[in-house]
């Protein structure tokens, strides 16, 4: 059972720290770089975020 909760704060936590990048790229005034460290993710990842918005 804990580890089905633990599961679910993590994917919560991720879904916030791709919301908060999306706004950031929203924006346009930060690099890929500074918004994958200002919402703790991997570069990849924001580059895979940047795809979906540009599609």
């Amino acid at each position: 059972m804990c580890q089905v909760f633990d599961d679910l704060v993590e994917r919560r936590v991720m879904e916030e720290k791709r919301a908060f990048a999306r706004r950031l790229i929203a924006r346009g005034k930060q690099t890929v770089e500074e918004i994958a460290e200002d919402a703790d993710l991997s570069i990849e990842e924001v580059k895979i975020l940047i795809g979906f918005q540009l599609a």
